[in-house]
């Protein structure tokens, strides 16, 4: 499953992360969206994009099409 699919007030598990130009891949580590990680995503933006996720205590914002590159286990 993608990250962008997570439903409001879903947790998961990241899994992998791909096809991220390196960058991307180095900013999403600096914020902690790493394999292991656990997130929950807070709400969808009015639009849809961008989408607010809760990482530990810290809310982050992310693009929908950086969501999708993000692999997820539903926990």
């Amino acid at each position: 499953m993608k990250l962008s699919k997570l439903g409001r007030g879903q947790s998961a598990r990241i899994t992998s992360v791909h096809h991220v130009p390196a960058v991307i891949r180095h900013r999403l580590a600096v914020m902690g969206l790493i394999p292991g990680t656990a997130v929950e995503l807070v709400r969808h933006a009015p639009l849809g994009d961008p989408l607010q996720i809760r990482l530990d205590n810290e809310q982050l914002i992310v693009r929908r099409d950086v969501a999708k590159l993000i692999d997820v286990e539903t926990l």
